[in-house]
């Protein structure tokens, strides 16, 4: 019996461990802190001082402020961002192809300090609530409207601390 226990608490703590994709690390406070001044700083695309934003890559293309070395950070984290969905979005009625795309990355800087990035990624997706789709085979989504569920997350400098936008939590989009 001590080992059925022991061995359901592991179990436990596993699962609740895959089921928060966010990543902390040193500093994460001052983080989440920085964002939440960013956020009340920054309506609508506008920003006040001392904050301002640039977008450094869309839909593949990138500028010369973002190496192809930060590109694929970044894309690593939306993929662990993106997992969490297994336990939220795609456990009502979607499916997604489970590919996930990075597609905007603004960066933001404080003054003359970039001090964030913002991630908006995405997976095309399938609306099953109202189709045939058999679980297994890919062609019954043919019947399913089609779109794709999207997110954005903010991500550290240093890539150590990623928190995703509540501003912006996975949606459905068609």
């Amino acid at each position: 019996m001590k080992k059925f226990m022991l061995g359901l608490l592991v179990a436990a703590n596993l699962i609740s461990l895959n089921a928060s994709a966010d990543k902390q690390f040193v500093g994460a406070d001052k983080f989440y802190d920085l964002i939440a001044d960013y956020k009340s700083a920054c309506v609508q695309s506008e920003c006040a001082k001392p904050y301002r934003e640039i977008p450094i890559y869309f839909d593949g293309a990138r500028t010369v402020l973002i190496s192809d070395y930060e590109v694929r950070k970044l894309q690593q984290i939306s993929q662990k961002q993106s997992f969490i969905w297994m336990d939220t979005v795609l456990q009502g009625d979607f499916h997604s192809d489970g590919k996930t795309v990075l597609e905007e990355v603004v960066a933001i800087f404080k003054s003359s300090t970039l001090v964030a990035y913002k991630i908006d990624y995405s997976e095309k997706a399938w609306y099953i609530g109202t189709c045939k789709w058999d679980g297994v085979n890919a062609s019954t989504l043919a019947g399913c409207p089609e779109g794709k569920i999207h997110e954005s997350s903010f991500v550290s400098p240093d890539f150590k601390t990623f928190v995703r936008n509540t501003d912006d939590i996975a949606k459905f989009y068609n």
